[in-house]
């Protein structure tokens, strides 16, 4: 059976957009949780939550990271 990890990261992402050909940057936080397998990575979600995060937040957070343990424990053969 192969040796599955998973890292969890708080990040700050950093975006730029087009605003009508000017350009906008902003930066906002989140979860980076990112799978290995046999030492290499394999997959990554990133779980976006703001300075007041709000309880559907919280579930969405709790779902990632649950979903990430059980793929670490073999129950899950994907993660998304």
């Amino acid at each position: 059976m192969s040796e599955r990890a998973v890292h969890v990261e708080v990040q700050l992402r950093h975006v730029t957009v087009d605003a009508g050909g000017t350009p906008v940057s902003f930066s906002y936080p989140g979860i980076l949780l990112t799978g290995s397998e046999d030492g290499e990575q394999v997959c990554e979600r990133w779980v976006p939550f703001g300075d007041d995060p709000s309880d559907e937040d919280d579930e969405r957070l709790v779902q990632a990271l649950h979903q990430a343990l059980l793929w670490q424990g073999h129950e899950l053969r994907l993660w998304s």
